[in-house]
């Protein structure tokens, strides 16, 4: 049971369908996705010297190339270790030694930072930075086979701390991934080729965690050019994206209410919004169920499950026959 799989029988059945997209242009599409993951899946195992449950780091902010690196480490047979990209250089050189990441995956924003730790974690051979000719070098290995792991062999470390100290890492397996997209698929919402999830959340957190099951129903994965969070770059790409999901704080979508930033044709196109990890106020919810509609989803999880414990659903979300349903 490798979860790379759910990528090759997209590309199987959604092949010219878009699988990341940049801004508001299609960067690959599925088959695209396939190809150069089995390409990066050959270099890791045969330029790189790595053999199966090998950890690899991924410290990226929110890229295109973040996708095609998570499935090319799994299609690998090893284990991905993506960190938050806004942690301190002594806060990575602490996960990437805990971890025992032999390569670390890296875009333009990280190498500074990274690159000097070769010389400071004993394991780590190597930093390749995806927008250097080091990278496209990766890109011309002939293709390997998908490679048979055990489901219970872990896919994901996910470091979190909660309040104790120094992060641990949180053992996500195969099974676990593959039991959490399809709990997605059962709890939270369907999902198709036409829909879209915008990663303006990190992708080494939730929104990474919910791009799996978006993956695997062969929805498009949108980057924004930001990175990151605005609110009018928001509005612009639902302009361009239809059927569009996002995964939020709440704090998030205060700034997207403060903004007052989302037009009506962004509003049309705008499929789901799932938000958890803080305090949600119910004024700011009963506000947006006002701007949005009844698109939003609630979610309870943790990193170690992986999410969702337990959630509040669009329908929830909109019964105010319910008792407990107050606007007071």
């Amino acid at each position: 049971m490798n979860i790379a799989a759910l990528l090759q029988k997209s590309a199987r059945s959604f092949g010219t369908s878009p699988a990341v997209s940049y801004a508001t242009g299609i960067y690959l599409t599925y088959s695209e996705l396939a190809d150069r993951v089995q390409q990066l899946a050959a270099s890791f195992v045969k330029r790189c010297n790595l053999r199966r449950g090998d950890r690899v780091g991924i410290a990226m902010t929110n890229c295109p190339a973040f996708t095609e690196v998570l499935y090319a480490i799994w299609h690998a047979g090893l284990v991905a270790v993506p960190m938050n990209a806004k942690l301190h250089q002594r806060e990575f050189d602490y996960i990437i030694e805990n971890a025992g990441v032999r390569l670390c995956m890296v875009n333009r924003d990280l190498e500074g930072t990274i690159g000097p730790l070769c010389n400071s974690v004993a394991r780590l051979d190597r930093v390749v930075s995806v927008d250097t000719t080091d990278y496209s070098d990766l890109l011309t290995s002939s293709e390997i086979p998908l490679q048979s792991v055990n489901a219970d062999d872990p896919a994901w470390l996910f470091y979190t701390s909660g309040t104790t100290g120094r992060p641990k890492g949180a053992t996500l397996s195969h099974r676990n991934l593959m039991v959490m997209t399809l709990s997605y698929f059962a709890d939270l919402e369907s999902l198709s080729n036409s829909d879209c999830i915008i990663h303006s959340a990190p992708l080494s957190h939730g929104s990474g965690i919910y791009g799996i099951p978006h993956l695997a129903k062969a929805a498009n994965q949108v980057i924004p050019e930001s990175g990151g969070f605005d609110p009018l770059e928001t509005n612009e790409l639902l302009v361009k994206w239809p059927s569009s999901g996002f995964f939020f704080a709440p704090t998030m979508i205060v700034r997207l209410l403060a903004a007052g930033a989302i037009s009506e044709p962004a509003r049309a196109n705008l499929r789901t919004i799932i938000y958890g990890g803080g305090p949600m106020y119910t004024q700011d919810l009963y506000q947006a169920l006002d701007v949005f509609g009844p698109q939003l989803i609630q979610i309870y999880g943790q990193g170690e499950s992986p999410m969702t414990i337990t959630y509040l659903s669009k329908r929830m979300h909109e019964q105010k026959s319910h008792p407990r349903y107050s606007t007071g």
